[in-house]
Order: structure tokens, then C-alpha cells, then sequence
């Protein structure tokens, strides 16, 4: 079981913060989506804006070679070099333009997962998962949801984790052995709020839920029992992040980024690995 610690803020006065990644200096870099900005912060909490992106930066993740790459709502899967100088990876399949990519996650093998849920809701299951294969080729992983968020992988890369906002659910998803969809169960659901947001695995074996609209990071165990939840300091949980033996949490109603010092380090990501 996870300590339940008083949240540290580390930094604040942001617009709308989100989609936290750390690189392998230990430098949190995180998205505001409102403002267009990546910031990167510091362990003693020196702000710095990084890029702005033009568009809507939701999600960001690490790639082994250094790069950033960032889910953004307008120009789809961006890719950040440690320079700043930033591409377009994919904005569309089969010709149409993503509606609004929001978070992703890379596969051991370079694979790249990411949710598409702009405009979906209960009246309107349209959202999306795709895929990005190493030679550049999108597949549409699966679809009908009602926006699908906050997604991870298990530590041996056979299941896909999506949570599924409205629902206030987390699917799991078998992969077969080329990622693709085997089967489907759902793994967890939580109670108030609005639903899951972001996610993080724990070297624990739990899985870190940040539960927009009720101020805690949900702790869920393998079983999908929620075993804990640990306040924030605000009510608008959008994401979380590990380093060291600190989950590293962006809340947007207060507009800051908070540090919970549970005592867990969290999942080897493909971006250190």
C-alpha cells in the first residue's frame, strides 16, 4: 500500500496543465493546453517554457532517442527534438484528420499508441485508439468510445490499459503478438467524479489513476480494486507521472503541478529504458 502523503506543490500559476513526462535528467516537462506551451520544470522547481507548439498540447511521452513526442488537440502527433525544433509525426488516417489527439504510450519495440477522443461523449461514442508502427503506417487500434484518455501498457507489453472517461471505467485489452486487439474486459470502474484521466504504473503493481472532477489520484491494484485515494489539493486531476520513489500530479482548477511522496517508483518507460 502506497504512503498517503500532504501533496507538495512544486509549481503553479499555469492555465490548463497536463500530460507530465520526465527525461532522463529528471527534468518534468508537461503541456498547457490553453496557453499552447511545454514547460519544463526542475526537481527544485525552476520553471522554463520549452515550446509552443500552435496548437493544443495534451500528452507528452519520451522516446529513447531524447525526443518529446506530444499528443496535440489541433495538429495531431508532434515530435520535439531536445532543441525545441518540432515535426509532425501523423495527423490522419485514411485521409481524415485526427479529431483530437490526447495521450499516448510507446511499446518496447517503438510502436506508439494514442487516444483520439475530441467530441465524443455518452450521445456521441466516436473516440478513438490508433497506432503508429515504427515504418510510419496508422492502424486504428479500436474504437466506439466514449473519449478514450489516459493510456498505458503493462510491464510486459501484453496488455493495453484505456481509460474511458464517461464510463468512469478502465478497459484492458489482450494484444495479440502483433498488438493488435485480442480481447477486451473491463479492469476497474470508479465511483463520483467526472472519470479517469491520466495513468501510471507503479513498480508496485498498481496502477495510478488521476480522477478528474474528484481531487485524487486513484490506486488500483492488479485485481482492479481501488485500494486508495490520494488527495491532491484539487479537484481537477488531469495526469501523473513517476520519478524516484514521487508520483508527479497536474491539476488544472488550481493550475499547478503537485509531487505526492508515496515511497513507489514507478514502471520502466520505453523513453529510459
Amino acid at each position: 500500500m502506497p504512503k498517503n502523503p500532504e501533496p507538495h506543490v512544486l509549481a503553479s500559476g499555469f492555465q490548463s496543465p497536463e500530460g507530465p513526462s520526465f527525461d532522463r535528467k529528471g527534468i518534468l516537462h508537461f503541456v498547457d493546453w490553453d496557453a499552447q506551451i511545454i514547460y519544463r520544470v526542475t526537481l527544485e522547481g525552476q520553471v522554463s517554457p520549452f515550446v509552443n507548439t500552435g496548437g493544443v498540447p495534451t500528452g507528452s511521452k519520451f522516446h529513447q532517442n531524447g525526443h518529446l513526442y506530444v499528443a496535440d488537440g489541433d495538429r495531431g502527433i508532434l515530435k520535439i527534438s531536445p532543441e525545441g525544433e518540432t515535426q509532425v509525426v501523423v495527423s490522419q488516417w485514411e485521409g481524415q484528420r485526427f479529431r483530437g489527439p490526447n495521450d499516448l504510450v510507446f511499446a518496447a519495440n517503438g510502436d506508439l499508441y494514442f487516444t483520439d477522443p475530441k467530441g465524443s461523449d455518452p450521445e456521441i461514442p466516436i473516440g478513438d485508439v490508433y497506432r503508429v508502427r515504427l515504418d510510419g503506417r496508422v492502424e486504428r487500434f479500436a474504437g466506439g468510445f466514449q473519449f478514450p484518455n489516459g493510456i498505458v501498457l503493462s510491464d510486459d507489453g501484453q496488455t493495453l490499459y484505456l481509460a474511458e472517461t464517461y464510463p468512469k471505467h478502465i478497459l484492458a485489452f489482450k494484444l495479440d503478438e502483433r498488438g493488435r486487439e485480442e480481447s477486451r474486459r473491463v479492469f476497474a470502474k470508479l465511483e463520483g467524479g467526472l472519470g479517469p484521466d491520466g495513468m501510471a504504473f507503479g513498480q508496485d503493481g498498481n496502477l495510478y489513476v488521476a480522477h478528474f472532477g474528484k481531487g485524487v489520484v486513484a490506486v488500483i491494484d492488479p485485481e482492479g480494486r481501488v485500494i486508495a485515494e490520494l488527495p491532491v489539493g484539487g479537484p481537477n486531476v488531469t495526469n501523473v507521472a513517476f520519478w524516484g520513489s514521487s508520483l508527479y500530479v497536474t491539476e488544472v482548477d488550481k493550475g499547478q503541478v503537485v509531487r505526492l511522496d508515496i515511497g513507489v517508483e514507478g514502471q520502466v518507460l520505453f523513453g529510459h529504458s
